[in-house]
């Protein structure tokens, strides 16, 4: 592998990119919680049929590098397939992952949310019911977008950038002298 040590590091070019030209950040910009769903910007989800075998939806997952698959049937969202269906209904118990479909594990009839919605909503729903993912649907039930708490996370992260970034190291959080735990 060759490196060109004259051009700038990742971690310089990662910070440079946070570095605003103004030195304040206008609120206006920020995410507020009334805000719709759709102002974040959420990326299609990913889809397959009822019906679909596990391997193909296990691949689909991997191949794409998510952790969450809609189920839908004649269009319309039937049910949600996540990485905890998956790891507390099909690992290690010695399914034939041809043979077992999508239906036989994902949650069938999720809460959902329109991209209208504030995202104290999805807020709400995944406190309340300690979900991780809700699909956004439009009037006829199709899903048009998936939102996580990973979403929500982020987009905080990305507005408080400068403050994170500015912590000071764990060790100077954490007291190494005192005993942590029992």
């Amino acid at each position: 592998m060759n490196y060109d040590f004259h051009s700038m590091s990742e971690d310089e070019e990662w910070y440079e990119g946070l570095e605003a030209d103004d030195e304040e950040i206008e609120m206006s910009k920020a995410v507020k919680i009334q805000d719709p769903i759709s102002s974040l910007g959420l990326e299609q989800p990913l889809v397959v049929e009822l019906g679909t075998n596990m391997k193909n939806a296990l691949n689909l997952l991997q191949q794409e590098k998510q952790n969450c698959l809609l189920i839908i049937k004649n269009e319309a969202l039937s049910g949600i397939l996540t990485e905890r269906d998956i790891l507390l209904k099909v690992t290690g118990k010695g399914f034939d992952l041809d043979l077992v479909t999508v239906d036989e594990f994902m949650t069938e009839n999720p809460e959902v949310l329109s991209p209208e919605d504030p995202l104290a909503y999805a807020l709400n729903k995944m406190h309340i019911g300690g979900f991780r993912h809700v699909p956004i649907v439009n009037d006829s039930v199709h899903p048009v977008g998936l939102i996580s708490i990973s979403n929500i996370i982020s987009t905080i992260a990305d507005y408080f950038s400068m403050e994170i970034i500015n912590l000071p190291p764990l060790e100077r959080i954490v007291d190494s002298e005192m005993q942590e735990g029992g």
